[in-house]
Formats: C-alpha cells, structure tokens, sequence
C-alpha cells in the first residue's frame, strides 16, 4: 500500500475500492471512502500515520461495504467526521438496510457478510453542493445509478467518480456491474461528458486524465443489457425465471447471498422498463409476470 500523489492537495490509494486522500490544514486529511473493511483500514491509518496526517473527516460516496468499511474503524481511532447524502446516510449509520434491502425483508445469515454490512458508523448528512474544509471548496457532484444517491467529489481539479464506470477488464472478468437503478444510471453516464477536471479516478479505476472511451464503453454494456431485457420479454415470463435468464445470459452462476445481490440488480432493469412503459406485469395465480407492453 502507498500513497500516490495527484496534485499538491490530493493523493490516493489503491484498494479493492480506491481511497482518495484530500490534504487540509495543520496535516489533517479528508478521505473520500475508507477502504473495503476494517483490515484495509488499519494498513491505510498506518500508513497515514507514517506521515503524520491524521483523519478529520470523511465522505462517503455511497454506503456499499466496499467504500464505507473502513468507516467505524477512523471514528473510533480519529474521532473524525463522516459525510454523506441524503438517502445514503441511514444506510451507513444501519448497515441492516442494506441487507433488508436485497432479501425484501428480514435478512437471512448468509447476507449479513462484510461483502455487504459493514460495521455502523455515525455520519451527517449534506445536502448542498460543495462543502469547504479549511476553505478548500469541494464540489459535489450528483451520481446516482450504481446506488440510490451517490455522490462524487470534484476539488484541486481531481474528479472522484465513485462506481459510476468500469474498465475493459471488469466486464471481461465480471460481465455485468451492479446497478440499483439502471435508468439514472444512463442519465449519470451522459453528465460525465460535461464535468471538468484534470484527472479523473473511480472507485474500481485508476486515474485517467480522459474518460470518454470509459464513458462509451460503460454506455454500451449498459444499453446492451437493456436491449436483452427488451428481447427476453417478448414472451411472457415470471420474474423468478426472467432472473435466471438474465443471469445465465452473462454467464452468472451465482449461489447463497450472491443471487440475492443480482436480483436486487436485475429487479432495477424490470423497474426502469417498466418506468418508461417499455414493459407490464401481471400477478397471475400469485406469481408474477413480466412481458413487453
């Protein structure tokens, strides 16, 4: 683990999710995300520690476990301050939602994993635009999609974009991102043209002074999915069963919690057809059925 620097006030650090590291007065530091868990933490408070930089705040771009981890781990050993959106927030101050989220109800075991709930922590919530920390202004930038109120940070000319792209390898590997809401997510893809930064850096990739192949690339994976939804429900099909052929689609084999996580995912391409009146459903002998309208 090392710190990289990215211009005089911002460096980051490579992770299972990437942390940014926002330089501010008398060696106090902001992080953008705190790492995938409470071991990563640890190495990465040792590491700033061999600086002499100390974590006063943090700001979470969305409360999946794999940016927020670390959180509990720096409140407690720093006392610093955590930040987040609107309708992020609850889920990082109860990371329980999370899980009750994908079950559709009390969560089984098996969800309750450190893949998905994290340990809580207490966070505020912010609602305006930018925020300045020792008059350091930091934009915040509007990103849902990927999660349901994500946010990124735009300062020193560093855009942090959170999970809004994926590289090549990802798809090659992985096949299909999660998404909690494929529609916002496109309408997210498309404002990323107009943000203006110097470099930018994600969640899952490194930094890139450009980002228009990323945001072409994503885009296409993105209709793609959509395209196949479009096709498969030109017959009728129970949910259940348009799960299985979305996952098998991409070569998923997905067991335990796992399948719940993708379900979750595909429910929000149902949702987001279903939203522009693209495809109905209908509950017949309890069971319900989606088709194209």
């Amino acid at each position: 683990m090392e710190l990289a620097r990215l211009t005089e006030r911002v460096l980051w650090v490579r992770g299972p999710a990437n942390v940014g590291v926002i330089l501010l007065d008398n060696s106090k530091v902001a992080l953008i995300d705190s790492g995938c868990d409470q071991q990563f933490a640890k190495k990465l408070f040792e590491l700033l520690s061999d600086y002499r930089f100390k974590v006063s705040h943090i700001l979470n771009t969305h409360a999946h476990a794999d940016h927020i981890g670390g959180n509990s781990f720096f409140q407690e050993k720093c006392g610093c301050k955590i930040m987040a959106s609107t309708l992020e927030a609850p889920t990082i101050r109860q990371p329980l939602i999370q899980c009750a989220v994908l079950f559709s109800g009390a969560p089984i075991g098996d969800l309750m994993n450190r893949f998905i709930m994290a340990n809580p922590s207490q966070v505020e919530v912010v609602t305006a635009n930018e925020i300045k920390l020792d008059e350091l202004r930091i934009e915040i930038l509007d990103l849902p999609g990927h999660s349901v109120n994500q946010k990124g940070f735009l300062v020193d000319g560093v855009a942090f974009l959170a999970d809004t792209l994926f590289p090549d390898n990802f798809f090659s590997k992985q096949r299909l991102p999660f998404n909690y809401d494929p529609n916002s997510h496109t309408q997210t893809l498309e404002r990323l043209r107009k943000i203006e930064a110097n470099c930018f850096i994600g969640g899952h990739f490194q930094p890139q002074n450009s980002i228009g192949s990323l945001i072409a690339s994503n885009l296409s994976h993105l209709n793609e999915s959509l395209d196949f939804m479009r096709g498969l429900l030109k017959t009728p099909m129970p949910q259940d069963r348009v799960v299985k052929a979305f996952l098998d689609h991409y070569g998923l084999k997905k067991t335990n919690w796992e399948y719940y996580l993708y379900r979750t995912m595909v429910n929000g391409y149902l949702s987001s057809l279903h939203k522009h009146g693209e495809i109905k459903y209908r509950v017949l002998d309890n069971l319900p059925v989606w088709y194209a309208a």
